[in-house]
């Protein structure tokens, strides 16, 4: 089946991602932080794509739900994990920004990347955070690795189900809901959404 091609590959593709530092800095006035910017994640993950017969789309777009970058991986197989990240209706510039922050966090999500390091502006960076957002931060990483890991849909269920309603609400963890699902259902026919109850 086409469905088992394309989990081994993605299986055979997330053993093998590659380390990807955060070697830029960004300052906010407030404190300085490190990030991999969209170079540093698709030099390397691009070509891992290819090898494991897998290409990555992205395109901006209008849906019912608005302005969204919609994106997809897809597998040589026919088999595609797809989705949409929300973008800002804003002047041009700040869109072109949100639309490559959302093309590098969208990846990293699909796929899972995790970009990371150990350089001294990214721990300046979190001790400047206030603890709010760092306890958000890392919900949201493990609510995303949660459900990268689940087995089958009603563990997927059950963790999405266990989400904080803030948590669910991020885009990184509905992109991470959503490809997870599409790996796990594609022979089911039931709908994530709609489910009949009888009595």
């Amino acid at each position: 089946m086409t469905e088992n091609a394309f989990t081994k590959a993605l299986i055979e593709l997330q053993a093998n991602l590659p380390a990807i530092r955060k070697e830029n800095t960004a300052d906010t006035g407030k404190f300085k932080y490190s990030y991999a910017d969209l170079t540093d994640v698709s030099d390397k993950i691009i070509p891992l794509l290819g090898q494991h017969g897998f290409t990555w789309t992205t395109a901006p777009t209008i849906n019912d739900h608005g302005f969204v970058l919609h994106y997809e991986l897809r597998h040589i197989t026919g088999e595609a994990i797809s989705g949409d990240y929300p973008l800002p209706t804003a002047a041009p510039q700040e869109i072109g920004s949100a639309v490559t922050y959302a093309r590098r966090y969208a990846l990293c999500a699909v796929t899972g990347v995790a970009p990371g390091g150990d350089d001294d502006d990214a721990g300046k960076a979190q001790r400047s955070y206030t603890p709010k957002p760092s306890r958000e931060a890392g919900a949201v990483r493990v609510a995303t690795q949660k459900l990268s890991a689940a087995t089958s849909l009603d563990e997927l269920r059950t963790t999405w189900d266990g989400l904080n309603p803030q948590v669910r609400a991020d885009p990184a963890v509905v992109a991470a809901k959503d490809a997870r699902k599409q790996v796990l259902e594609a022979p089911v026919a039931a709908s994530w959404d709609a489910i009949e109850v009888k009595p």
